[in-house]
């Protein structure tokens, strides 16, 4: 498949936008969640074991988009400072589980508020049309992200 000068430099600005919008939410997360010490995106790993109360650690690193490394660390950090438990997997103890504390459940609107905020924050120019399509636009850009691991 060949590109243009033109193809080139649109797709460069559309992953340009795309970045400076995560790091726009990711600043707006830090300003508004660090005195919670739920900065850094920590706030995403809230919000999906109180989701998916039960969930294991790798499909939680899986589901945010991050390597067992990362999501090793933020956990880590997430259960020293209360918002999360591990406990042992109901039908295979070997395996550990994740469940939102006492803590997380008190954050729990707080932190779902937020999330809505910054979704409607930013997609609130568009119209139902239009979200559906940039839904399963960046539904494609993903699965072909997740499926195409080849170095460059």
């Amino acid at each position: 498949m060949s590109f243009t000068v033109v193809d080139i430099k649109m797709e460069k600005e559309i992953f340009r936008d795309i970045g400076w919008i995560a790091r726009e939410i990711n600043a707006t997360a830090n300003r508004t969640l660090r005195p919670f010490n739920l900065g850094d995106n920590r706030f995403i790993y809230v919000i999906r074991v109180l989701e998916q109360p039960g969930i294991g650690q790798q499909e939680l690193a899986t589901t945010i988009g991050v390597d067992r490394t990362t999501a090793f660390r933020a956990v880590s950090k997430l259960i020293a400072d209360g918002y999360l438990e591990k406990r042992d997997h109901p039908a295979q103890p070997r395996l550990k589980v994740l469940y939102p504390t006492a803590k997380s459940q008190q954050m729990k609107q707080q932190l779902f508020d937020f999330e809505a905020a910054s979704s409607q924050r930013y997609l609130d120019v568009l119209t139902p049309d239009e979200l559906a399509s940039l839904q399963t636009l960046l539904a494609r850009v993903r699965h072909h992200a997740q499926t195409n691991t080849e170095p460059f």
